[in-house]
């Protein structure tokens, strides 16, 4: 994920630049583990490891700002909600299909998957969580179960949301347990 300028949907419409300063220093923040950093990426910018991380060590814990309405940079966590982007780190885990963190929907957090060397990149695989993105895109991942054209789980064959069942989100298995078909 990439930050997203602040837009409408942010309510700052309207608003001066002194207030809108106010408002981005008021809203929750989200908070990352000191063994993390921004920096250069293969394609952009990634999150990465600067220290040893243990399997299930939290990443970071995602500030509460939510939104009704998929958008490029946000996370789905039920039908009409959806973690907002902030332009904080947490915006910059970049798609990995077999990814190093996964989001813990009830803590609200990513957490490590294995662990983690310094120098790591700490990624997240867009489709535990997105019934359909908001921008479907061309995985690059390198991965060997790489699933290609990421365009949300609901584009996936059976065979393939099995592949990801363990690491779905919670709104994600309601979806599947519904019966919804799947693209094959």
């Amino acid at each position: 994920m990439a930050p997203r300028p602040l837009a409408v949907a942010d309510g700052v419409e309207g608003m001066a630049d002194m207030e809108i300063e106010e408002w981005a220093a008021a809203r929750p923040r989200s908070q990352a583990s000191p063994k993390i950093e921004l920096r250069a990426a293969a394609l952009g910018r990634g999150v990465f490891a600067t220290e040893a991380i243990a399997a299930g060590e939290v990443l970071i814990a995602l500030a509460h700002v939510f939104v009704a309405a998929a958008e490029q940079y946000t996370i789905q966590l039920d039908e009409d909600r959806h973690q907002a982007g902030t332009g904080e780190i947490d915006d910059f885990l970049n798609h990995c299909c077999e990814p190093s963190a996964a989001l813990d929907v009830e803590r609200l957090c990513f957490v490590a998957v294995r662990p983690l060397a310094p120098g790591d990149e700490i990624t997240f695989n867009y489709l535990t969580s997105e019934w359909d993105m908001a921008e479907a895109f061309t995985c690059r991942c390198g991965a060997d179960r790489c699933f290609g054209n990421i365009r949300g789980f609901r584009h996936l064959s059976r065979a393939q949301q099995d592949s990801l069942a363990p690491s779905i989100t919670p709104f994600l298995r309601r979806k599947r347990a519904s019966g919804l078909p799947s693209a094959a």
